[in-house]
């Protein structure tokens, strides 16, 4: 059964509108001249001292924090061959390090990341672009075009990418928000498999309590979901981006007939389960 606890958080109106205000230390011109598909040898040696941290420190202290469960890694192994020329995965967006914890589900994969640009001026931005950030230009069409082009080449590359498609993140929300379509377009444009993934959770007990009134965190990993390219391209989008959405809500214990299931993707018209 679904774990679900009201732990005092007041979350905002619409689904994908975030709920933390970062700290402001730098200014990036995010326009047409970004360099957003960083391949540089310099940033690629960094993102592999970084890696090699992560694996060393950073996902065991993830792990002890959150109390950290993976669950069905096997599926990954399961569909290496599938997975050969890259795929998309996607997750709820539920507290701070959470892409830590899909870093060290699929490892010993890296991949690019889909970000926030607000992140990348803030304390971590430096962090986040050596994990393999890549941030999300707005109000300047020549940007969002040269953005498209670098996800487009991330995938043609056969790079895996990570996307947060509730478009926010909510802490320990218990129920998965709309998704964004975007995801779904560049995986039927590029004909790539998306892994579902799903964060739920499990109340902190014993000892564990003393640390954080914030519950423990299961990863479950789905099945992957293949676009179906017989199907007329909005019609195929539409269809994964439903399969998706299901199969998330599936991962953290929510079916169909519950009361918190959810089957409108439509923003505007979802309402706050906490």
């Amino acid at each position: 059964m679904q774990y679900r606890e009201d732990l005092g958080y007041k979350y905002p109106e619409r689904s994908d509108q975030h709920m933390i205000d970062v700290k402001h230390l730098r200014d990036t011109n995010f326009d047409e001249n970004y360099l957003y598909y960083d391949k540089r040898p310099w940033t690629k040696f960094k993102r592999g001292v970084l890696w090699v941290l992560l694996n060393t420190v950073g996902f065991l202290v993830a792990t002890i924090r959150h109390g950290l469960r993976i669950h069905n890694r096997k599926i990954l192994k399961k569909h290496k061959e599938l997975f050969k020329n890259g795929a998309i995965t996607i997750c709820n967006h539920v507290f701070m390090w959470d892409y830590l914890c899909v870093l060290k589900a699929i490892r010993p994969k890296m991949q690019r990341l889909i970000a926030w640009k607000t992140n990348f001026e803030g304390p971590n931005g430096p962090l986040i672009k050596w994990v393999g950030g890549i941030p999300v230009p707005t109000d300047n069409f020549r940007a969002m075009s040269k953005f498209k082009k670098a996800i487009d080449q991330v995938l043609e590359d056969g790079e895996w990418l990570h996307v947060f498609p509730e478009g926010s993140m909510w802490f320990y929300y218990p129920d998965i928000r709309p998704l964004k379509p975007a995801v779904f377009k560049f995986a039927v444009n590029h004909n790539k498999p998306i892994i579902p993934m799903a964060i739920s959770f499990r109340k902190r007990k014993g000892i564990m309590r003393l640390f954080s009134k914030n519950p423990l965190a299961d990863l479950h990993i789905g099945e992957p979901l293949i676009p179906d390219l017989t199907l007329e391209k909005n019609e195929a989008i539409n269809k994964l981006h439903k399969e998706a959405y299901k199969v998330m809500q599936e991962l953290v214990g929510i079916k169909e007939g519950d009361p918190t299931y959810n089957e409108d993707q439509n923003i505007d018209n979802y309402k706050k389960t906490m």
